[in-house]
C-alpha cells in the first residue's frame, strides 16, 4: 500500500481572487450588512460608526477618485502612516485598484525609521492621519516631492505651509460625503482588471536586528491565506470579530481581508484604551498576539492572588483540574468538580469581560506558552494558534479550531505550501502564499534556497499526523562555552507566561551558563524590598519552576531584573513587541558582564 501523505488544512475558494474584486463580490451580495463599527477615540462617549459593506465600497471609490486625480496609477506608490481606521484600508484598496502599490508603516514608528523608509519607497502619494504622524516625514518632505511625491491625504488638518510647495494637501473632506468618487461601473470595472500578480502590499518587517526589510505581497498571497484562513478559524458570516492589530502587521490584514471576503462584521479599534468599549459589543472572537492574552491571564489571576488563604488554594486547585480535564482528558470525578468550580467562578467572569460571546482566541505573531494555552483550553475557550510571517502573508499553518490542539503545536499546513524541514532543522516553505520578493534586491540574499524555497529562520519538526511543531530560531540559536546549544524563544515564553514576570530574555552567549534579564512589575519589586528581599534571588526560584520541563543547562542561573514591562522601553521593542536582543544586551551594558563575575 502506498504511504498516505499527512493531513493538511481544509480550504474554501473564494470566486473573486484579488482583495479589490472580492469587495466588489461582496458589496454586492450583502450592501446592507454591517462590515465595520469603528470605535472612534475621539467621541469616548459616543457609539461605533458603523459601516455597511455598501458605504465602506463607496469610501474605497471616493479614496480612488483623490488617488486618480493625484496620478497614482500602476507602478506607484502609497505610503499610508497612521492609526487603524475605515479611511487606511479604503485608501490601501483603492490604490491596488488602481495597479498601484501601497506600503504601510506601523504608527507606532519613530521619526528616524518612518523618514528612512520613505526615502526608500519613493511615493506618489502620503496618507496620514494627522500632524503628529507627518511630521515623522517632514524632514524628507523636500526629497520626496523632489522624487515625485504629488498629494499628501491627512485625515487631520495640517496647516499648506507644512508640505512643500507643489505638492496637493487635501484633508478628511477628500474622502466625506460629497466628494468626487469613482462611478460604481468604473471600480467594478478597475477591480476586474487587478490580476493576481498585481501588488497587494509592501510591509516591512520589524526585525530585532538591522534595517527593516520592505516584504513585497500580491494579490496571490493574500487571497491564499484567506482561502485557508476562513475555514481554518471556522469564521461564519454571523461573526463580529474584534480587529486589535494594526495594518502594519500583517495578521491585521489577514483578519480584515477574510471578513470582507466572506462578509462578516469587525469591531476595529485604534487604542488599546478602547478595548472595554469594542467588547461592550459583544464580538465572537479575538485574534491577536498571545501578549494581549498574556494580561488577561495575568490580570484574573492577580485577582486570585489577592483572595483569602483558603479561597486562593481553592480556586487555584481548581483551575488545575479544569485544564486536566478539558486538555489532559481526565475523567477523575473530583477533577470534574473542581473544574465546574473554576467554570462558575473565574471562568464566568473572564468570559462575561469579553463580551459573553466569544467562541475563539487566534494568536499569532509569536509563539503562545504552554501555560497560557492551558488557562483559556482549561476554561473552555478555544485557544487556536496560527503560525506564519510576513514574507509568507502571515501564514504557514493553523491549529484545528475543531480540534484537537495541543501546546505547542502550530497545527495544520496550508495545502497552498510545499513544506520541508532542512538538515539544520530549519522550516523552508515554497509556494504562492510566499513574497514576490523585498523592496531592494539586496535583502534577499540568502533569503531562497538554490530550488525557491523560502529560508524561515524557524528550527521545526513536522510530525507524521501532519502538526507542525516551532521549536526555535534558528538564527538566535545560543551556544554556550561549554558547546550546549540552546533555543532561547521557548525558555522564555515560559518564564514570561510565570508570575510576576511580564516578559524575559536570556542571556549567556559563550559564556558558561545562561542569565536571564527579567521585567517585573514596580510594585512587586517595592513588595519585596518591604520584605526585605534581594529582587534578583528572591526572583530566580520562581523563574526556574517555570521551567520544570527543561533540561537544567536550558535554566538560568542568575536573573537580571528590569522595572516594568518591555512595552515601558520603546527603544528595547519592535512595532510588534518582539524585544530587541542587542538593544536589550546594549542597554544593560556592563551589568551582563558584571553578572558572570559574580
Amino acid at each position: 500500500m502506498a504511504p498516505t501523505s499527512p493531513p493538511r488544512l481544509r480550504v474554501r475558494r473564494f470566486e473573486a481572487r484579488t482583495v479589490p474584486g472580492q469587495l466588489v463580490f461582496t458589496a454586492a451580495r450583502v450592501p446592507d450588512r454591517i462590515f465595520l463599527r469603528f470605535i472612534d477615540p475621539v467621541a469616548p462617549s459616543a457609539g461605533p460608526r458603523d459601516l455597511s459593506y455598501g458605504a465602506f465600497r463607496t469610501l474605497v471609490r471616493r479614496a480612488a477618485a483623490f488617488l486618480a486625480t493625484a496620478g497614482v496609477g500602476p507602478g506607484d506608490r502609497v505610503l499610508l502612516l497612521a492609526e487603524n481606521s475605515p479611511e487606511w484600508p479604503a485608501v490601501s484598496i483603492a490604490a491596488q485598484t488602481l495597479r498601484a502599490e501601497p506600503a504601510a508603516l506601523f504608527a507606532s514608528l519613530a521619526a528616524g525609521p518612518a523618514e528612512e523608509i520613505a526615502r526608500r519607497v519613493r511615493p506618489k502619494v502620503i496618507f496620514v492621519s494627522g500632524p503628529a504622524q507627518w511630521q515623522k516625514l517632514a524632514g524628507a518632505a523636500a526629497d520626496l516631492a523632489a522624487a515625485g511625491l504629488k498629494a499628501v491625504l491627512s485625515l487631520d488638518p495640517l496647516q499648506p505651509a507644512e508640505v512643500p510647495a507643489g505638492v496637493l494637501l487635501a484633508h478628511r473632506a477628500a474622502l466625506a460625503e460629497g466628494a468626487p468618487a469613482l462611478s460604481r461601473a468604473d471600480l467594478e470595472a478597475r477591480a476586474g482588471e487587478v490580476g493576481e500578480e498585481d501588488p497587494f502590499l509592501i510591509l516591512f518587517t520589524s526585525g530585532t536586528t538591522g534595517r527593516q526589510k520592505g516584504v513585497r505581497l500580491r494579490q496571490r498571497s493574500i487571497v491564499h491565506a484567506v482561502d485557508c484562513g476562513v475555514v481554518g478559524v471556522q469564521a461564519v458570516e454571523e461573526d463580529l470579530g474584534l480587529h486589535l492589530l494594526p495594518f502594519g502587521h500583517v495578521a491585521g490584514h489577514d483578519q480584515f481581508c477574510l471578513a470582507m471576503a466572506q462578509g462578516h462584521s469587525l469591531a476595529m479599534i485604534t487604542r488599546k484604551e478602547d478595548v472595554p468599549r469594542a467588547l461592550a459589543l459583544r464580538p465572537t472572537y479575538l485574534f491577536s498576539v498571545p501578549l494581549v492574552y498574556e494580561r488577561m491571564r495575568s490580570a484574573a489571576l492577580e485577582k486570585v492572588a489577592a483572595m483569602p488563604a483558603p479561597l486562593r488554594a481553592l480556586i487555584r486547585a481548581a483551575l488545575a483540574a479544569s485544564e486536566r480535564v478539558r486538555v489532559d482528558g481526565s475523567g477523575a470525578p473530583l477533577d470534574r468538580l473542581l473544574g465546574a468550580v473554576a467554570d462558575a467562578t473565574v471562568g464566568k467572569k473572564l468570559k462575561a469581560g469579553l463580551g459573553g460571546r466569544v467562541r475563539g482566541l487566534f494568536s499569532g505573531g509569536a509563539p503562545a506558552s504552554t501555560a497560557l494555552f492551558r488557562f483559556f483550553e482549561g476554561l473552555g475557550l478555544r485557544y487556536v494558534e496560527l503560525y506564519g510571517m510576513t514574507e509568507t502573508a502571515g501564514l504557514v499553518s493553523i491549529a484545528p479550531f475543531d480540534g484537537p490542539r495541543r501546546a505547542g503545536s502550530v497545527g495544520l499546513v496550508t495545502p497552498d505550501h510545499e513544506v520541508r524541514v532542512s538538515a539544520e532543522g530549519e522550516l523552508q516553505v515554497r509556494g504562492v502564499l510566499c513574497m514576490a520578493g523585498y523592496l531592494e534586491e539586496a535583502d534577499a540574499e540568502g533569503a531562497f534556497t538554490e530550488d525557491g524555497f523560502y529560508r524561515t529562520g524557524d528550527l521545526a519538526t513536522l510530525r507524521e499526523d501532519g502538526t507542525l511543531w516551532i521549536t526555535g530560531r534558528k538564527k538566535h540559536l545560543m551556544v554556550l562555552s561549554t558547546g550546549k546549544k540552546i533555543a532561547p524563544e521557548p525558555i522564555e515564553t515560559a518564564v514570561a507566561s510565570a508570575l510576576p514576570f511580564q516578559g524575559a530574555v536570556l542571556l549567556g552567549e559563550g559564556r558558561p551558563f545562561l542569565s536571564a534579564a527579567v521585567f517585573v512589575l514596580q510594585a512587586e519589586l517595592d513588595r519585596l524590598a518591604a520584605h526585605g528581599q534581594e529582587a534578583a534571588e528572591a526572583l530566580l526560584p520562581l523563574a526556574r519552576a517555570a521551567l520544570a520541563p527543561f533540561s537544567e543547562h536550558e535554566k538560568p542561573k542568575k536573573l537580571l531584573v528590569i522595572p516594568g514591562t518591555p512595552q515601558d522601553y520603546p527603544a528595547l521593542i519592535t512595532p510588534s513587541f518582539k524585544v530587541k536582543r542587542d538593544a536589550l544586551v546594549g542597554f544593560l551594558g556592563a551589568r551582563v558582564a558584571e553578572l558572570y563575575r559574580r
